[in-house]
């Protein structure tokens, strides 16, 4: 008798993900160019495209990526003072890359903390810093939401058919929870500490975590450093003004691209409503726990612009858009995906930091 135990098999259902993943991007990718009224029918076809509006497009897209590299510097700045240009753009570019390719850009974030501790930053400090730059940009999207809502609810309205309507009404229900929860962890300590302890102690039950007193130590170290972040940055209004300020160019630069290409393909369009339209689909496309919202940003930029392209042109400015956009932003930070490969030590640093 064989007293060997037999080996499980176990299906890699994260690799299954993955390749689902990447053959749904190339089928989107082939799709657009050589479905009917796909790009290669327009280059047929003869229609001109402007390609100074074209790197105009890229142009706000990198001003994007400039400026998210420029909060996280005057962030980390206040607490790391030897912090550079170059290292914020190293943390940026990583995040861009982590976030583009993992679901519901849930890796951007942890990935960033990585790189920030190879450049000596405590994980809790550059935490903090990301916590406060994703509670700035919420707050952005959602006053950008409200205010498309407010000024051009006539037109936004025009486009939306039965799916997108409940799709808007939970993306902006969705955006309104999570500026809840952050102004939770930001401001509640206490309340945050016991809602934490609550999830932890039905999740120790569950057996989903093990060590239950270990991390809600760690995380009663996170809120702590967290807070103590947040009333520094509370000190210095004029920084924190700065920052908003930045991030609603940030976010305005980011949703010029699609007017950009509308101008590249000659077709002359209200600004404002292009605006207002690009900041729908952000928010419907982020609900889709899919990297990149594939298929939920196509779909849902050809609903809200879909009056403004013709059935020619319409496929081709999806693809611009994404390549531009998203394709584009992981082949220019993909160099910086080597981090993840590198000390796997830090990786585990990262977990917290309770120095």
């Amino acid at each position: 008798m064989d007293n060997k135990k037999e080996k499980k098999f176990h299906i890699p259902w994260g690799l299954i993900f993955n390749i689902a993943i990447i053959a749904l991007t190339i089928f989107l990718i082939v799709y657009f160019i050589f479905s009917e009224g796909g790009f290669m029918d327009l280059l047929n076809s003869g229609v001109h495209i402007s390609l100074a509006w074209l790197i105009t497009a890229v142009f706000v897209h990198l001003l994007n990526i400039a400026l998210d590299m420029t909060v996280i510097y005057l962030f980390t700045k206040q607490t790391n003072s030897e912090f550079t240009v170059f290292n914020a753009l190293i943390a940026s570019m990583t995040g861009q890359f982590f976030s583009a390719i993992t679901p519901s850009a849930s890796g951007g974030q942890p990935m960033q903390i990585v790189a920030m501790s190879r450049m000596g930053i405590k994980p809790s400090n550059s935490t903090s810093t990301l916590m406060q730059k994703f509670l700035v940009w919420q707050f952005t999207m959602a006053a950008y939401c409200i205010v498309a809502v407010t000024a051009k609810f006539s037109f936004i309205s025009q486009q939306l058919n039965p799916t997108m309507w409940v799709l808007s009404i939970v993306g902006f229900a969705a955006q309104v929870l999570m500026i809840v929860i952050l102004l939770l962890a930001s401001f509640c300590k206490p309340v945050t500490t016991k809602v934490v302890n609550f999830f932890l102690n039905l999740l120790g039950k569950l057996h989903i975590v093990h060590d239950v007193e270990e991390k809600k130590k760690s995380i009663e170290a996170t809120l702590t450093s967290f807070h103590e972040s947040n009333k520094q940055l509370n000190k210095n209004k004029a920084l924190l003004v700065k920052i908003y300020v930045i991030t609603a160019i940030q976010m305005t630069s980011y949703f010029l691209a699609p007017y950009c290409i509308a101008m590249a393909f000659g077709i002359h369009c209200d600004i404002f409503d292009m605006l207002c339209a690009q900041a729908y689909v952000s928010m419907v496309s982020s609900l889709i726990p899919l990297p990149g919202g594939s298929g939920a940003a196509e779909y849902s930029f050809s609903v809200f612009f879909g009056t403004y392209f013709s059935a020619q042109t319409i496929k081709s400015a999806i693809l611009l858009w994404r390549t531009i956009t998203y394709y584009g932003t992981i082949a220019v930070s993909a160099p910086f995906a080597w981090l993840r490969k590198k000390n796997k030590q830090i990786e585990s640093d990262v977990k917290i930091d309770t120095d």
